[in-house]
């Protein structure tokens, strides 16, 4: 669907303009009524003979009400710039066509009105000549100019097809999977609730559907949407809707809120990173942590303005620079803004949001700054979803650029793209910079090769550890183990992580250690040291029974008994021949057979019970599940 906007300097004829060609008048406020001029938008809409409906956002002319302007040309596909034939080209047309090119706005047709007024048809030439030199260099630059009489109908038809054709040109907006709505009314209707109204941008809403409102957080629930005095189920991109919310109240929200599906597009900040540009016609250059009006969409914010690597900047110019707020502000990638300075007031510059989740900077940090925006500053989206990477380090799927102005299917061909290049790594449910996951492997196989080395005797580090200090999620860690594993850089058991080439081994006193230990279990096989006892009698043993146990020279049983593992084996064939022959088995036979005492023998039979071989029943054992 297609909104247009009106636009141009008071009295020019814009609201009968609108009402020649709907039949609508767009004034609804009695005080608009009672002074003759439009105060805040109005809306209206036309049938086209194709059966396309067009929305139009009538907008004030006075340059006292310019901040109602604002919000009503925020959204619109193209603009009907009305100039009075009598008048010409007049101050607040300027600062209208200041603000659509601000916004870039490039289609749109000028509407020469009041020609009724002008018998001197060179006149007019006039006129319309000295239009076209506004508009070059300008996104309306070779808009077709239309001349018409609201007063006597002269030219509405003609007006009617030329916007007809300008539909059929213009491609239908595109949901971008991000339903969102601006809102610039707010009423109750008695019976029925709280109603908001506003331009549907970047997706599409439908009755029954849960929705939150930022930035306050509130959620509330689609009873109703009606669009063009039409009850509808669905709120198409570009259309005018008013949307009747479930679960709120009318204190919940106000003019300049924001209506989205969810959390992942409803961005919060206090810092926004910004392209900004200064328009020429600015009176003094724009001074560092200056205090301006800034708008988007349909919101108005005071704001400091933090320039980046700059003290000034001047009229004509752009630069990277900081907008600081003094509340949580929702904003998208490529969103566009106005800024206006606050005495006297003027429209003064405007911009492009580059980063919607930025943190204050540092002095020393603004090279890496500059480096970073400069990447987002082409709005390439190669570009910024690398960017965000090198900002971040990872990103959920999901949100990576969620809060942009990009389709989702787009930002997924992207990745597919970029990580077929090996510049991203596609990790599960996470995305990686390719250089941070390079850099991640590179210090884990650091990390395991100096920890190994300073113990000869490590089977491994733990793996919950290293993830813990890689400041990696699980998932994505779990997935760079997994491919170094696949490469044969680094091995995996159980919870412990190896470099392959660093087998444990023993020096030459451990090794002796170890022969020492061997022989006192083939001394004593019936009541063999454990881990207390050896360390009285042989000093410094310790970890080398610990690496016994892990190479599967010793078993440890429970209670610290230890067993040589080939003695430990032995017993277990013989008990389990022993339930084969009898059916059971106990604790004295097992003392009687191998000449222990209790001290052995049940935590020996307590291992074969974990173990599944054997399975308690009283004072017996009988064949676990192992055996069954």
């Amino acid at each position: 669907m297609l909104t247009i906007g009106t636009a141009g300097h008071i009295d020019h004829g814009k609201s009968s303009l609108v009402k020649a060609l709907t039949s609508i008048d767009p004034d609804r406020l009695p005080e608009e009524k009672e002074r003759g001029m439009t105060i805040d938008l109005g809306f209206a809409w036309l049938a086209l003979p194709s059966g396309e409906t067009v929305g139009i956002v009538d907008v004030p002319g006075h340059k006292q009400f310019v901040h109602n302007v604002i919000p009503g040309l925020f959204g619109i596909d193209a603009v009907l710039l009305v100039v009075a034939a009598d008048d010409g080209w007049m101050p607040q047309t300027e600062e209208h066509l200041r603000i659509l090119d601000l916004l870039g706005i490039k289609h749109g047709i000028v509407v020469l009105n009041k020609v009724d007024l002008i018998s001197d048809t060179e006149w007019l030439s006039l006129v319309e000549k000295d239009i076209s030199s506004h508009l070059t260099g300008t996104g309306l630059e070779g808009s077709p100019i239309m001349r018409v009489s609201t007063r006597t109908g002269s030219g509405i038809e003609e007006l009617k097809k030329t916007i007809a054709a300008l539909s059929e040109k213009l491609a239908p907006r595109q949901d971008i999977g991000k339903p969102r709505l601006p809102i610039d009314r707010v009423f109750v209707i008695k019976g029925s609730g709280v109603v908001v109204t506003g331009t549907m941008s970047q997706g599409t809403f439908s009755t029954g559907q849960d929705v939150i409102i930022v930035p306050s957080g509130v959620s509330a629930h689609i009873r109703s949407l009606e669009s063009y005095k039409k009850e509808t189920r669905r709120a198409e991109p570009g259309s005018r809707v008013a949307v009747n919310l479930a679960g709120i109240k009318r204190e919940d929200v106000n003019r300049g809120d924001i209506i989205v599906s969810s959390a992942l597009y409803a961005s919060l900040s206090r810092n926004l990173d910004v392209d900004l540009k200064l328009l020429p016609a600015a009176d003094v250059p724009l001074k560092n942590m200056a205090e301006v009006l800034v708008y988007m969409e349909t919101r108005e914010l005071l704001t400091r303005v933090a320039l980046i690597g700059a003290k000034i900047l001047k009229p004509g110019e752009s630069c990277p620079a900081q907008l600081r707020f003094q509340e949580d502000v929702a904003a998208f990638i490529a969103e566009r803004f106005i800024v206006r300075q606050q005495s006297p007031t003027k429209t003064i510059g405007g911009g492009v949001v580059l980063d919607p989740r930025a943190s204050r900077f540092k002095l020393a940090e603004i090279p890496a700054r500059l480096a970073l925006l400069e990447k987002r500053r082409s709005l390439d989206l190669d570009e910024l979803i690398l960017a965000e990477l090198e900002k971040n380090r990872f990103a959920e799927t999901k949100s990576l650029l969620a809060a942009s102005l990009f389709p989702v299917s787009e930002i997924s061909g992207h990745v597919k793209h970029l990580a077929s290049l090996k510049k991203l790594v596609i990790a599960g449910a996470y995305i990686v910079d390719g250089g941070i996951w390079q850099n991640a492997s590179l210090r884990l196989l650091s990390t395991l090769e100096k920890e190994m080395a300073a113990d000869k005797l490590k089977n491994g580090v733990p793996q919950a550890g290293l993830q813990a200090t890689s400041g990696l999620p699980r998932e994505v860690f779990d997935a760079l183990v997994q491919q170094l594993a696949s490469a044969g850089k680094l091995a995996r058991q159980e919870d412990t992580l190896f470099l392959p080439q660093n087998k444990p081994a023993l020096s030459k006193q451990q090794e002796a250690l170890r022969t020492a230990v061997l022989s006192l279990f083939a001394k004593s096989p019936s009541s063999p040291p454990n881990l207390k006892e050896l360390g009285i009698q042989l000093p410094a043993s310790t970890p080398v029974v610990y690496f016994m146990i892990k190479q599967g020279e010793l078993v440890e049983l429970p209670d610290g008994i230890l067993m040589e593992a080939r003695h430990f084996q032995g017993i277990q064939d013989e008990i389990i021949k022993l339930l084969k022959q009898n059916g059971h088995i106990s604790i004295q036979d097992i003392n009687a057979r191998f000449g222990f005492s209790r001290k052995y023998s049940v935590p020996l039979l307590t291992q074969l019970d974990r173990l599944g071989f054997t399975r308690r029943e009283g004072d017996l054992r009988v064949a676990g599940k192992k055996l069954a």
